[in-house]
């Protein structure tokens, strides 16, 4: 089984140039994510018939969530300019390999005595290039989504992937019960993507990932 990793101690390494040093002293990062058995394979043909529907209804719950957030953070959503706007995908959403920062919103309360807005302080994520797949993992946050992406037409790719829970790595898709991370990657603007997640938890409408490259200087070194 091929495992996309980014270690501790790589990271540990990196530091002596000035690379990970915050995120080594003050984090725990986990980036191996484990692949199915053929990563390749498009996701029309991995996705249960649940989440398929779900990433169909993508666009009415973008709508449904900022209805919800409108009445009371209307400038807070102005400020987070194109993260925000449902129809910017432009082309190429590939993720160039390599180490992101990445920032949390939940957009759309589920429940009424939950915020409808809310963001999370940046956290770490990778990602992993293989010759046939490319792998997503979330290092850091009580929040962990880690799993494959698909290619899908020229403007977004596919996430289908697992949460994992405390230190463990995620279970491949599917393979948990109530664990899967469905979404879809875009990207916004130069250098700079969104993952937007369908939450299962009813924690929100949409959880949305904005991510950021690392600068090269901090970028981890890649496995041989």
């Amino acid at each position: 089984m091929r495992r996309a990793a980014c270690s501790l101690a790589l990271c540990l390494l990196a530091a002596t140039i000035g690379g990970c040093a915050a995120m080594s002293q003050r984090h725990r990062p986990m980036a191996m994510v484990e692949a199915p058995d053929d990563p390749g394979r498009a996701w029309k043909e991995r996705i249960g018939s649940a989440d398929a529907a779900r990433l169909d209804a993508l666009p009415a719950r973008w709508s449904a969530a900022l209805a919800a957030a409108r009445p009371h953070f209307a400038a807070t959503l102005a400020r987070e300019g194109v993260l925000l706007v449902p129809a910017r995908a432009l082309r190429y959403p590939a993720l160039p390999p390599g180490s992101y920062r990445c920032r949390a919103v939940k957009l759309g309360a589920a429940g009424p005595r939950r915020p409808a807005w809310r963001s999370f302080p940046p956290a770490f994520c990778f990602v992993g290039s293989e010759a046939d797949a490319q792998s997503f993992t979330k290092q850091t946050g009580s929040e962990r989504a880690a799993g494959w992406l698909y290619p899908d037409g020229g403007t977004r790719m596919v996430f289908l992937g697992a949460f994992a829970e405390g230190t463990a790595a995620a279970p491949v898709y599917g393979a948990a019960k109530g664990h899967n991370a469905v979404g879809v990657v875009e990207r916004i603007a130069h250098f700079r993507w969104r993952l937007t997640l369908v939450p299962t938890d009813g924690s929100a409408q949409l959880t949305i990932y904005d991510l950021t490259p690392v600068p090269v200087e901090g970028q981890i070194p890649e496995t041989e």
